[in-house]
């Protein structure tokens, strides 16, 4: 007879994946399995439902998924929304079939209506994305739309987690296709390498709220003990920070100054600031952790693990 709950994490070598690694030690009462692409291709019907078969999870953290920035998203459109509906449409499905209890699937905050003043959970579908998120944001709006019609006709208690601009440890520090973090963490390391200037995209005036991958891992967990799962919920520090100001802390982690702002280049959204409702309603006294000590624990993390980091 099973005495823990056991929970699948889906994408067990990413940055969300390892981040749960890292914090699973304070959450005794699970057992938690990972998988990874070469074991299971999410994208392969079969390989979900042989993983499924062999987990038999209580509870499913789905956070595989084809990511980048804003780079692969206007890059290989097809492939981004080929992917993911493929595994997320899987993923569901099977959970479904296995009796899953709780399912959390990963989306994004690209998903969100371009332009709006501020996003929120019920804004999601009322009108189109970004454009240069277009193909990954509507394959991501799928995942809403397939648990919130696996609510209604089965009864399953689904969510979909919605992180900020997530970066840590295990990250992908990608120079074209990496989220904006990582990659301006490897482009301000080989410019300080190479003494030359550390170049980034835009003026430096877009403001993003970002997240600290342990934080998200351990949203994610706290959320299994949630009896009735919101259907969507937004996970951010909800601290709007400048581009230009993300760009000087790295600066002054890696103390090297020599910056050379791309304004040829496009900035993306100005803003796009969340409502915090929600994840208050769900969360009591979550707290986060500060930003300069999690963007340092990032950055000795590459420095000691460079070249062999994830590109």
């Amino acid at each position: 007879m099973k005495t823990k709950k056991i929970v699948l994490i889906t994408g067990g070598v990413g940055l969300v994946g390892n981040a749960i690694k890292s914090v699973a030690t304070d959450y005794d009462e699970y057992e938690f399995v990972y998988t990874q692409r070469k074991f299971h291709d999410l994208t392969k019907e079969e390989d979900v439902a042989r993983m499924y078969a062999e987990v038999n999870p209580d509870y499913v953290i789905h956070t595989a998924a084809r990511v980048g920035g804003i780079g692969r998203n206007l890059n290989s459109p097809a492939q981004q929304f080929y992917d993911n509906v493929l595994m997320n449409s899987f993923m569901i499905h099977y959970a479904h079939l296995y009796n899953v209890e709780k399912f959390i699937a990963f989306s994004s905050v690209c998903v969100f209506p371009a332009g709006v003043p501020v996003i929120r959970e019920s804004i999601l579908h009322d009108s189109p994305p970004y454009p240069a998120h277009r193909s990954y944001a509507y394959a991501k709006r799928m995942v809403d739309i397939q648990i919130e019609a696996y609510k209604t006709q089965y009864g399953r208690n689904y969510c979909s987690a919605i992180p900020a601009n997530i970066y840590g440890e295990n990250d992908n520090f990608n120079l074209e296709d990496g989220h904006v973090v990582p990659s301006l963490i490897y482009k301000c390391f080989l410019a300080k390498e190479k003494n030359t200037s550390f170049k980034v995209w835009g003026d430096g005036t877009p403001r993003r709220e970002f997240v600290y991958s342990k934080d998200i891992a351990r949203a994610c967990i706290d959320l299994l003990s949630k009896e009735a799962l919101p259907q969507r919920v937004i996970i951010s520090s909800h601290e709007e920070l400048e581009i230009r100001q993300l760009v000087e802390k790295i600066c002054n982690i890696f103390d090297y100054h020599n910056v050379e702002w791309m304004t040829d280049k496009p900035n993306g959204q100005l803003r796009r600031p969340s409502d915090r409702t929600v994840f208050d309603q769900t969360f009591e006294n979550f707290e986060f952790t500060p930003m300069g000590e999690a963007l340092t624990n990032t950055i000795e993390w590459f420095k000691e693990n460079y070249p062999k980091v994830r590109t």
